[in-house]
Order: structure tokens, then C-alpha cells, then sequence
């Protein structure tokens, strides 16, 4: 690695400026946040996840609390959910450069969209129940399909070695935090992701610190 890049240098560049650059590709910390989007404006017991929700009147509130805790983040690269309970949020704390990606969509809960989990049955719900992470909702995905795509494009993000947010679902957070700290997935609802909350990972080396969680 180090004669391919010094190669690539100028012949100007000193022994030490070549040191220096090689020092920063190798030991740069990349800082991430994980963002989940605001309270959505839907009727408690309402089963959701690909549906397109509008935010609660609190989006403001809730909004303003998230931008005191993030960092300068002028120089980050924003990652957002194309639905607009996260891309509103993005585009309201970031402006209009961000990259909107459907693999950090919520799981998809097909024909279980929109209703009430009371009219789900006992039988069909404690089925999925029992196999949450590899049982699909009928015409929709399980938590591990969703955990796949989820951790595909968070390692996309990862090998750019650029600081990143990532605003989404409470699924696709979770799903990311399991994989960072090594949860089996059948345990990693024990992690909490709260509306309009952030998670502050920190990597370097090919190594995950976990800083925060619900901040």
C-alpha cells in the first residue's frame, strides 16, 4: 500500500508530507449518526412500516432537540429513507444534498399495511411472533430481509471513509446497531430506538465503537 500510493505522489511532496498522508488514510476516525425520524402522524396501534406517513405537529419541536445535539456537520455526507417522515427530516436539518436510498426504508408489512394489529388474528400475528426475524408478513419481507439490505448499504457508506448520517426507521437502526456490536437478532429489539432520537457510532480501523445510544 505505502509504494502504490507513494507512486501516486507528486515528486514535490517530502518524505514527511507523504508520511502525513498516509497516517490520515490509515488511522482517520469516522464519525456516524444514526437518526430516527419524528413522531409520525398515525393513531396508536396502527401497523406500519413502508407507508408513506406525514410527521406529528411536534416535527418542529422534535427537530430543533436533534439539531442541538448533532456536531458541525458541514462536511458529513446525509444518507436518508425516501419516505417522508425521514427525507423531511433530512432535508430540513440538512438542506437538499442528501442521498435518498430505499434500502433504509422501514420493513415492509404488505397486507399488513395500515391496520390495526388488534384486526391481525391472534393466530397469524403469534405466528410471525414466534419467528419475528425469518417469518415474512404476507406480501411483505422479515427482519432479516430487511437486516440484509440495511447492513448492504451501511457498508457501502462505511467504505467511503467519510463522515456520515443516516436518518431512518427504528428497524434499519436497530438492525445496523445489532451488527455493529455483534446482537443476534432475535435480541436486538432489547435495543431501544426512540422517535427523534440519535445513535453516534465511531470507526476506525475496521473497528465499531458504539458512543451513544438514544441521545
Amino acid at each position: 500500500m505505502d509504494r502504490r500510493l507513494h507512486r501516486r505522489l507528486p515528486r514535490r511532496h517530502t518524505t514527511g508530507c507523504r508520511n502525513s498522508y498516509i497516517f490520515v488514510l490509515l488511522y482517520h476516525t469516522m464519525e456516524i449518526y444514526l437518526i430516527r425520524h419524528t413522531t409520525p402522524a398515525i393513531s396508536r396501534g396502527t401497523c406500519y412500516g413502508f407507508a408513506d406517513l406525514d410527521v406529528a405537529p411536534s416535527f418542529q419541536e422534535e427537530a430543533a432537540r436533534i439539531s442541538t445535539i448533532l456536531p458541525d456537520t458541514r462536511s458529513f455526507d446525509i444518507y436518508t429513507s425516501p419516505l417522508q417522515r425521514c427525507a423531511r427530516l433530512a432535508t430540513h436539518l440538512f438542506g437538499e444534498t442528501v442521498t435518498r436510498d430505499a434500502r433504509l426504508k422501514e420493513l415492509n408489512f404488505g397486507d399488513w399495511e395500515m391496520k390495526t394489529w388488534d384486526s391481525l388474528g391472534e393466530n397469524a400475528l403469534q405466528a410471525w411472533m414466534d419467528n419475528y426475524v425469518y417469518a415474512r408478513v404476507p406480501g411483505g419481507e422479515s427482519y432479516h430481509d430487511l437486516y440484509l439490505r440495511s447492513i448492504e448499504c451501511f457498508n457501502e457508506i462505511v467504505g467511503k471513509n467519510s463522515d456520515a448520517i443516516i436518518v431512518a426507521h427504528s428497524g434499519v437502526i436497530r438492525a445496523i446497531l445489532a451488527y455493529a456490536t455483534n446482537t443476534p437478532l432475535d435480541k436486538s429489539f432489547d435495543i431501544r430506538v426512540e422517535y427523534g432520537r440519535t445513535a453516534h457510532l465511531k470507526i476506525k480501523e475496521g473497528k465499531t465503537e458504539v458512543v451513544s445510544i438514544n441521545n
